[in-house]
């Protein structure tokens, strides 16, 4: 009934779509099983992907269809704003494509509402090892112990830093440690009379704030939920010391753009550009843009520092291709969702990394020296909780550290009530 009732508020803002490609009206789900004999398949199917992967997706089919030729592959390109939305109103109206390339993080709603094919019987029967990703993203498309993806881009959180700025300030590079990083920020923030302030941390947009915010409490050594996802924990002392940090780099220390209550992301990257502030969190995605901005600008990365004592942990995230469980070529299907997760073809499909772990040391990734560092921090993560709820989860935790940013009520304050009303939506 709990699944029930997320998923019905999930659709209630969701409005209805006109006529959408894919597979038809809704009507028996499809079944995986043994393929005996591939290069005898034909068919024609359709993929919904991400517009960013315009100029890559069909050059992938070409070559899919040198090995499978009688599989025709129509490719149609959606932006990210309402994506999810629109996916998950025709997942649940039996109307979307046959596969559909989708964030990890929306693998547990979609099978909740029984949108996506249960991949295991494939796995099974074709003897499709899963060992070769890495442990976050098959554990991102794992619902209730069974597949509904097949992985194929890997990402994470590092830092960049603007080089200039941290020579001048006396410091080689991102220190190893938050505890390091604040003098770092703070001299930077002196030095430049405030025109360059020491990090750009968004509290503007909830999805990158959220994020930001769970990435220091994962370096803290807290965490989000407990092993089993059934009670909040972020009003732990490791959290709280973590929320503790994030609010104070604002409001006591002064190193983060007073314009932080209406910045994501996409502002801090600009700021970053522009030399206005020292560092941002982001992820390898940002690398081509941040040169596009600046072609000037001389920029490192590195892995996310932690918190003393803490283990190195970041949020895995990632996206994978599934297969609509209303799909009427689910053998055809899988041979694309196999063939496009394969390793080579993942380093190619994917604009960040592959979720193969064989591909770590690829030429691609280790000769930039920007993407290496971005490369090793993957093996550092793990996924958000795997549960139809994270979203309105991470939406709280957005709700209440902007309020402390705000300076209404405490970091710790901000943690305890997210925990008690996440647990009340567990």
């Amino acid at each position: 009934m709990k699944a029930k009732k997320i998923l019905s508020l999930l659709l209630a803002g969701t409005m209805v779509l006109g006529t959408l490609a894919g597979c038809g009206a809704k009507e028996e789900k499809a079944e995986g099983g043994k393929i005996e004999n591939p290069e005898e398949i034909s068919a024609e199917l359709t993929l919904w992907d991400a517009s960013w992967n315009e100029n890559i997706t069909p050059g992938l089919i070409d070559k899919f269809n040198e090995e499978y030729p009688n599989i025709k592959v129509n490719v149609e390109f959606f932006p990210i704003d309402g994506m999810t939305d629109k996916y998950l109103t025709a997942l649940t109206g039996g109307s979307s494509a046959d596969l559909l390339s989708i964030n990890n993080e929306w693998v547990s709603t979609y099978a909740t509402a029984e949108g996506l094919l249960n991949l295991d019987k494939y796995i099974d029967e074709n003897n499709f090892d899963m060992s070769d990703f890495y442990d976050g993203a098959q554990t991102g498309v794992t619902v209730n112990d069974s597949v509904y993806a097949l992985p194929y881009r890997a990402e994470t959180h590092g830092m960049f830093y603007n080089v200039d700025l941290f020579k001048k300030a006396g410091y080689e590079e991102m220190p190893e440690t938050w505890e390091e990083f604040l003098p770092i920020a703070q001299k930077i923030t002196e030095q430049s009379g405030g025109a360059a302030k020491g990090i750009a941390i968004p509290g503007g947009e909830w999805g990158n704030t959220s994020y930001q915010l769970t990435n220091m409490i994962l370096c803290s050594g807290g965490s989000i939920l407990n092993e089993d996802n059934t009670k909040c924990t972020l009003d732990s002392e490791e959290a709280i010391k973590a929320a503790n940090f994030f609010v104070d780099l604002y409001q006591k220390h002064g190193v983060v753009p007073e314009s932080i209550m209406e910045n994501d992301n996409a502002a801090g990257r600009v700021l970053f550009s522009e030399g206005k502030v020292a560092s941002f969190m982001s992820g390898a995605y940002d690398i081509a843009a941040l040169e596009e901005l600046n072609s000037n600008l001389n920029m490192g990365t590195s892995l996310l520092p932690t918190f003393e004592g803490a283990e190195r942990k970041t949020i895995f995230a990632g996206w994978s291709t599934a297969i609509s469980a209303n799909t009427k070529n689910p053998d055809a299907a899988w041979l694309l969702a196999e063939f496009l997760a394969s390793p080579e073809i993942s380093v190619e499909y994917s604009t960040t990394f592959s979720a193969r772990k064989s591909m770590e040391t690829n030429e691609k990734y280790v000769s930039d020296p920007l993407l290496k560092n971005l490369a090793e921090a993957v093996k550092y993560g793990e996924p958000l909780p795997v549960i139809p709820q994270i979203s309105q989860i991470r939406q709280i935790m957005y709700e209440q550290i902007q309020l402390a940013l705000s300076g209404e009520i405490t970091a710790e304050e901000a943690m305890k009530t997210s925990t008690e009303q996440i647990n009340e939506i567990l």
